[in-house]
């Protein structure tokens, strides 16, 4: 979703400062000054959309830089650009799943599934972006329930 809000932000930028700026300079009866505005407002409207880019790009990078792996045990996350994070919630510690899908996620077949676990490093977290987020919700949902009923001891409460 950050993706597509990154990109309706461009597209506002280039038709907006525009509009803005050759409003202003229509108003200016003097018609160098006129030109003038007009060139600042395709600077403006360049540097906008140049930082805007950026952000889509640095987005799009942290997006495809994190890998989710859901075994039978656990659920990895791997993170980072240039250095690699690995952190990992034990499938017998994961309270409850949630998952959400905006009205693009759905057009586009993804969402985000929420992990809440008594786990004391990542007591919450969102996997972002993953496809068919109610059928992984109900995996890790069967795998966590499967992983508990296996398990020799109790945890003490």
């Amino acid at each position: 979703m950050r993706l597509v809000g990154r990109i309706i932000e461009i597209v506002v930028i280039l038709i907006v400062v525009p509009l803005i700026f050759h409003y202003i300079s229509a108003k200016t009866i003097d018609l160098e000054r006129s030109a003038q505005i007009m060139r600042a407002g395709w600077w403006i409207t360049a540097v906008l959309v140049l930082i805007e880019l950026t952000r889509f790009l640095f987005a799009l990078a942290q997006l495809r830089s994190t890998v989710y792996t859901i075994t039978n045990q656990r659920v990895m996350i791997e993170t980072g650009l240039l250095t690699k994070s690995l952190g990992e919630i034990d499938l017998r510690y994961i309270d409850d799943t949630q998952f959400f899908q905006s009205l693009t996620d759905r057009l586009l077949g993804i969402g985000n599934v929420t992990i809440i676990s008594s786990d004391k490093t990542t007591p919450q977290y969102v996997l972002r972006g993953v496809r068919d987020p109610r059928n992984l919700r109900e995996m890790i949902r069967s795998n966590s329930y499967q992983v508990s009923q296996r398990q020799i001891f109790t945890r003490s409460t």
